[in-house]
């Protein structure tokens, strides 16, 4: 390649995990001596104060009024691209667009939100330059979808066959899965984690994600339940939300086997320990499960994309659902001493990984950089 890439990376923090694959996928450029990476929130960037304030309404219905959010998922889960909603959604950010095109002049775009603002830009334009979406989800939902993509990356051929379903060419489809951080691929010290934690190294431990937004429902009750057994220690981490993890503090401090923890860099080595997780269904934490093999509980996932990636993965054997706290209840301590079952789910855990994702992706972005630029004639 003649000269260094540039590359622009547009994503949305409606949610955590489309911004933490723009950032890994970032950093796999950079691994690759790719200097010259940009991610850009499009819409905070170019309407901050409509973004704030979507956003919260957005995080509000997940949190409050789930069926609602799921309600608005399934109605335009088939919407077509010429319709007027999604020609409104496109024209979110155009002129901003532009301008950072201008600017940057960059020699690939990714996506790791579904938003056509670029295919649409790129049609207008008649640019040449790849153009790719990284599917964040087990789900597909046509918000993702654009004839103007060049290649998607998806997490399982299952996902792949669906865009073929829908008149996507094979060709443009590679099976990536979803990026996450390398350090969920690193060996890691048991021994030196339940030092590091002060954690009983005689007793399973049970990793509960609160979750910092779309909060796992019935957290508390959850936790009271698993610290019944004597052979647990549960591990409960709430991320940035401070007032769930005050709350839990307060109201599970009679519980010495319950330690309470707020953001954690490094869950990787807690998933490391754990015999099993209990969490939402958000497709980057289940991803990292995936990476890790570790067994995983899902709480009455939401309606919407969590419902249809716990779904799709409870359908593989790969993490099992409850749908109510009676449920749990009843099944949660015969399923955590059932040896037998959690290395089925391994297993299936097994059969679904993707550890490369971020690496896979790179490399066919470069490569199809590289393809743009041998097809370009040269004008003398």
């Amino acid at each position: 390649m003649s000269k260094e890439p540039n590359i622009l990376i547009l994503t949305g923090s409606f949610g955590d995990g489309h911004l933490q694959v723009a950032r890994v996928l970032r950093n796999g450029f950079q691994k690759q001596g790719v200097r010259k990476v940009r991610v850009l929130d499009l819409f905070a960037e170019a309407h901050p104060v409509i973004n704030q304030v979507t956003r919260y309404a957005y995080l509000m219905g997940y949190g409050v009024a789930p069926s609602i959010y799921g309600w608005m998922y399934t109605s335009t889960r088939d919407m077509e691209q010429d319709g007027m909603f999604a020609r409104l959604l496109s024209s979110f950010g155009e002129q901003t667009l532009r301008r950072i095109l201008k600017e940057e002049r960059p020699d690939a775009v990714i996506n790791t939100f579904p938003v056509s603002t670029m295919p649409e830009l790129r049609q207008k334009l008649g640019m040449e330059i790849p153009l790719a979406a990284v599917i964040t989800d087990f789900a597909l939902h046509q918000r993702w979808l654009h004839p103007a993509i060049d290649r998607y990356y998806v997490a399982t051929e299952d996902l792949k066959q669906g865009l073929v379903r829908r008149q996507i060419p094979e060709d443009r489809i590679a099976v990536s899965g979803i990026p996450i951080r390398e350090s969920f691929a690193m060996p890691v010290d048991r021994n030196t984690i339940y030092g590091k934690y002060h954690f009983d190294p005689r007793k399973k431990i049970v990793l509960v994600m609160a979750g910092a937004y779309g909060v796992l429902q019935n957290t508390r009750q959850i936790c009271k339940i698993l610290a019944q057994d004597p052979n647990l220690e549960v591990v409960v981490v709430c991320g940035k939300n401070q007032p769930l993890r005050k709350v839990l503090e307060t109201t599970l401090a009679d519980q010495p086997s319950i330690h309470v923890f707020g953001f954690v860099e490094q869950i990787h080595e807690f998933m490391a320990v754990a015999s099993a997780m209990i969490t939402k269904a958000g497709a980057i934490t289940l991803s990292e499960a995936l990476a890790m093999k570790l067994p995983t509980l899902i709480f009455r996932p939401a309606p919407g994309q969590e419902r249809e990636n716990a779904s799709y993965l409870a359908g593989k054997g790969a993490v099992i659902v409850f749908k109510d706290m009676d449920e749990f209840r009843v099944r949660v301590g015969p399923l955590l001493r059932d040896e037998r079952r959690l290395g089925q789910m391994r297993q299936a855990m097994a059969a679904l990984q993707k550890p490369l994702a971020a690496d896979t992706i790179v490399k066919d972005t470069l490569d199809l950089i590289q393809s743009r630029i041998r097809m370009t004639p040269i004008h003398r």
